[in-house]
């Protein structure tokens, strides 16, 4: 492992053997089956996200928006707590997954420039949610965790890309 953490970093190993490879059975892993992951689901998949709202924050949004103390993660930590630990992982991504498909659906990059309000709105509620998946990459990708959090915080685009595509 240290080779893809070389190259890819500590999260993104963390990310493909906790998500990926069962702690019970045997699990096909292969570089080609990383590299896969790696680019579907951190690069285009939360990478892209975090990049797109982020922008969209900085350039609509006077500030960040206030964030929950707290957020709802109770069936998050039920997987923990039963040792389920892909399943949070899934748990994860499905939240990644609908925060996506939300920006595609309202369109908030459109709505904003014929609503100010209705698109602010929007926007401020992609960056709660996007800060409360955060939250659930913390156990798992700690770092990921604070370089995601870091740049809703200060309502900045981040200066690199959260995860690099490779080919």
């Amino acid at each position: 492992p240290l080779d893809l953490i070389k190259e890819y970093g500590t999260d993104a190993v963390r990310y493909f053997l906790l998500r990926h490879v069962s702690p019970f059975e045997d699990s096909d892993v292969t570089l080609e089956g990383f590299k896969e992951a790696y680019n579907a689901n951190l690069a285009n998949g939360l990478g892209n996200l975090s990049s797109r709202i982020l922008t969209l924050s900085e350039k609509y949004l006077s500030k960040c928006p206030d964030i929950p103390e707290r957020s709802d993660l109770e069936n998050y930590f039920k997987f923990f707590e039963n040792f389920e630990i892909k399943q949070a992982m899934d748990c994860s991504w499905n939240e990644i997954g609908e925060l996506d498909r939300c920006i595609q659906d309202t369109e908030p990059f459109k709505v904003v420039k014929v609503d100010t309000q209705k698109g602010e709105i929007l926007i401020s509620d992609m960056v709660i949610r996007l800060y409360k998946i955060a939250r659930m990459l913390n156990p798992i990708m700690p770092e990921t965790n604070i370089t995601l959090k870091k740049p809703i915080k200060e309502n900045k685009k981040p200066e690199h890309p959260l995860f690099l595509r490779k080919e």
